[in-house]
C-alpha cells in the first residue's frame, strides 16, 4: 500500500515522493543528533540524489517509447512503467540509474576535493552537503550494482542471462543472485554493516522467486507448475506457436503505434474517445494487481479485470502481461465461455494487443473466439496476421470474411473499414502477388456502408 506524498511533474514524468520517504528520513535523521538546518539538507540530499537515479532509468525508458512514473518510498526509489522489457532494454534500463548516480558522485568527490581538501568543520552546512552528495551517490550506486535480488545489479545479472541464453538462462541467473545475495547478508551483518544486510532482507521478501529457485534446486522439487515426478510432454499434433519475440516489443514505439492503429478502427463504437497520442506516449499503468493474477493464475479474475478496463493503454498492458505470463489460451477460454457485457469488446481488444506485440497465432485464436460476433475490421486483423505467418489460404478466407459482413452490415458489431492504413496494405502485401487477394481488397476499399 502506498502513503500519500507530494506529486509534481519533472522533464516530463510523473514523480511522487512518499510520505513514508520522508518520514524515515526524518526518523534517521533525528537519531544522528543532526542539527534542524543539517536534517533539511540530508533529506534534500537523499531526496535529489534517489531522484537523479531513478530519471537515469527514466530516460533509458523514455528511449524505448514509454513514460514511466516514479517514487520515492520507504526502501528508496521506484521507477515503474507497467510493461516487462527485452532482456538487452532491461540490462540497458537497470545500468542505467547507477550510471547517473555514480557520474554524480564522481563529479561531487572532485568538487569536495578542491574545496575541502582537509575535510569541513562541524556546522559547515556547505562543506555537508557536498561532502554528502558525492558520498550518497557514489555507495548507493556501489550497493545497487551489488547482485542482490530486486536491486539494480540483481536485475542487470538477470537480464545479461536471458539475453545470452534465452530462458534457459533465467535459472543460472536466479541461483548466482540468490547465493549472492545470502553470501552478502551475512558478511554485511558479520562486519556490522547492518543497513546493507537490511536491506538483502527486505528485498528477498519482495523478489522471493531466486530463493524459492535455489531451495527448490537444493531440495531436489519439482519446478513450479510442474506435477511431482512429471515429465514434459507435447501434446500431439500442437499448433505451431508464435516466433515472435518475447512481449517486452510492447515498449517499442512502433508496437504502441500499431496498437493505435488498429485499436479504433477494430474496436469502433466500442472504443470510446481515443487519442492515438495519448496511446503513444501516455505513461502505462502499474496494473499490479494483474500481475498478483497473473502469478496465482487466476484466469477469470482476469478475464473480468480486461472486461472492465476502459483504459486503452491498461487494456495493452494487461495483455502484455498474460502474454508474459503464458496466460493467454486460459484467459481467452474464460472470455469464450463469458456471457457478461463487455465481453466482445474485451476479446477484440485482445485481438488487437496480440497483433501489435507480434503473437499473431494468438491474435487469430482471439478472433476466433469471437464467432459470429466478430466484425469486418476484426477479420481484416485476420488477414493480416495470416499473411505476417505466411498462410495465403486464411488471408483470403479472412479478407473474404471481411467483405461479406461489410456488404452485409456496413459497420458491423461497431467495426468500420472505410480505409485501409498502409500499415494494414503492407501486411497483406507479405502474401506476395495474388488476384483473389487484390481483388478483395479492391472490394473492401470501394464497398460503402449501408
Amino acid at each position: 500500500m502506498n502513503l500519500p506524498g507530494l506529486q509534481f511533474k519533472l522533464f516530463g514524468f510523473q514523480v511522487t515522493i512518499g510520505l513514508d520517504f520522508l518520514l524515515l528520513v526524518l526518523i534517521f535523521s533525528s537519531a544522528q543528533s543532526l542539527s534542524a538546518g543539517e536534517i533539511v539538507a540530508w533529506i534534500l540530499i537523499l531526496a535529489v540524489s534517489i531522484l537523479a537515479h531513478e530519471l537515469g532509468h527514466a530516460f533509458a525508458l523514455r528511449r524505448y517509447g514509454i513514460n514511466p512514473v516514479i517514487r520515492l518510498w520507504m526502501m528508496g526509489g521506484m521507477t515503474m512503467s507497467g510493461f516487462p522489457l527485452t532482456p538487452k532494454r532491461a540490462l540497458v534500463v537497470s545500468a542505467a540509474g547507477p550510471a547517473v548516480g555514480i557520474s554524480i558522485g564522481l563529479i561531487f568527490l572532485v568538487i569536495y576535493k578542491s574545496l575541502f581538501p582537509f575535510g569541513f568543520d562541524r556546522g559547515d552546512l556547505a562543506g555537508f552537503v557536498v561532502g554528502n552528495m558525492f558520498f550518497v551517490n557514489l555507495v548507493w550506486g556501489a550497493i545497487n550494482l551489488l547482485p542482490i535480488a530486486a536491486l539494480d545489479g540483481g536485475n542487470i545479472v538477470t537480464s545479461a542471462f536471458l539475453w545470452a541464453l534465452g530462458e534457459r538462462g533465467r535459472t543460472p541467473a536466479m541461483l548466482i543472485v540468490a547465493l549472492a545475495s545470502v553470501v552478502i547478508a551475512i558478511i554485511a551483518l558479520a562486519i556490522g554493516q547492518w543497513y546493507l544486510g537490511v536491506v538483502v532482507i527486505i528485498f528477498s521478501f519482495l523478489n522471493p522467486a531466486p530463493y524459492l529457485e535455489m531451495w527448490r534446486i537444493l531440495t531436489g522439487g519439482p519446478r513450479q507448475g510442474a506435477a511431482p515426478g512429471a515429465a514434459p510432454q507435447r501434446r500431439p499434433q500442437e499448433p505451431r506457436r508464435d516466433t515472435a519475440p518475447r512481449p517486452a516489443v510492447a515498449v517499442a514505439m512502433s508496437a504502441r503505434r500499431q496498437y493505435g492503429e488498429t485499436y479504433a478502427t477494430t474496436l469502433g463504437s466500442m472504443a470510446g474517445d481515443v487519442d492515438l497520442d495519448d496511446i503513444e506516449h501516455a505513461p502505462a499503468p502499474l496494473l499490479s494487481d494483474v500481475t498478483a493474477m497473473v502469478s496465482r493464475r487466476d484466469d477469470a479474475g482476469l478475464a473480468a479485470r480486461l472486461i472492465g478496463e476502459n483504459d486503452p493503454v491498461a487494456a495493452f498492458g494487461i495483455v502484455a502481461r498474460l502474454v508474459d505470463g503464458k496466460r493467454v489460451d486460459g484467459v481467452l477460454g474464460q472470455l469464450k465461455r463469458s456471457s457478461a457485457p463487455g465481453r466482445d469488446a474485451a476479446v477484440l481488444k485482445m485481438q488487437v494487443s496480440l497483433h501489435a506485440l507480434g503473437r499473431f497465432q494468438e491474435s487469430i485464436a482471439a478472433a476466433g473466439a469471437l464467432g459470429s460476433a466478430g466484425n469486418a475490421a476484426s477479420a481484416v486483423l485476420v488477414a493480416r496476421c495470416g499473411a505476417r505467418i505466411g498462410d495465403r489460404k486464411l488471408t483470403q478466407q479472412a479478407l473474404e470474411r471481411a467483405v461479406q459482413l461489410r456488404a452485409a452490415s456496413g459497420v458491423a458489431g461497431g467495426g468500420s473499414i472505410d480505409s485501409l492504413s498502409d500499415s494494414a496494405l503492407g501486411d497483406i502485401a507479405r502474401v506476395g502477388p495474388d488476384q483473389k487477394v487484390a481483388q478483395l481488397l479492391s472490394q473492401l476499399r470501394g464497398t460503402t456502408a449501408n
